[in-house]
């Protein structure tokens, strides 16, 4: 009985949060981020202003969340890429041109939170259970794959998918502050080449 009761309370405070990400995010489309307050996120939610600081210590650790909770379909659309019997160099390509149309399906509620982004990316970078993380190490076996197949050569996997990670942020990035007039396949096929062929000329 006890389990079930604690069962029970877990299921409910998970949904109460997953309500207020979602009044969260709601506010961000609407209003943008000068317009967020956590009185709105609360009345969106139908709770308590003082409930919200139950589950989040603060306004920016709120926005912290919303942020990780953004990435959280792109980390599931990365798994499912590595996991296919796609060429490996065919799977680098796929993850970069879902990064880039992830941010442009997601392009007004990242920009809302460039200010949460840039600021915490530090934080992300020395958390080795972060997205970023999760997201460096799964290029990172594509990388490791892509060696092992003969089609580049050994290299330290983890700081060349960081690096990867990092191209990638930057594009996406650019995407989210400024009007780009590249499509995705474009930024696609220049990374790929750089990132394969470098900028020398035979």
């Amino acid at each position: 009985m006890k389990n079930k009761r604690m069962e029970r309370k877990k299921i409910m405070e998970e949904l109460t949060r997953n309500d207020i990400l979602d009044s969260a995010v709601t506010i961000l489309l609407d209003s943008g981020i000068k317009n967020f307050t956590v009185d709105a996120v609360a009345s969106g939610a139908g709770i308590a202003k003082g409930t919200v600081y139950l589950y989040f210590k603060s306004k920016n650790k709120l926005l912290d969340a919303v942020l990780d909770r953004a990435y959280l379909p792109l980390q599931q659309d990365l798994h499912e890429i590595i996991l296919t019997k796609e060429d490996p160099l065919k799977k680098l390509e796929n993850c970069i041109t879902v990064c880039l149309q992830h941010t442009e399906d997601n392009k007004f509620l990242l920009k809302q939170l460039r200010t949460v982004l840039f600021a915490t990316m530090d934080i992300r970078i020395s958390d080795k259970n972060s997205w970023y993380w999760i997201l460096a190490d799964m290029l990172g076996k594509v990388l490791e794959e892509s060696a092992a197949s003969g089609m580049i050569r050994p290299v330290n996997f983890v700081k060349v998918s960081a690096l990867f990670i990092d191209s990638i942020n930057s594009l996406m990035a650019h995407r989210i502050l400024s009007d780009v007039k590249e499509t995705i396949d474009q930024d696609v096929d220049e990374m790929m080449d750089l990132y394969l062929n470098g900028l020398k000329t035979n």
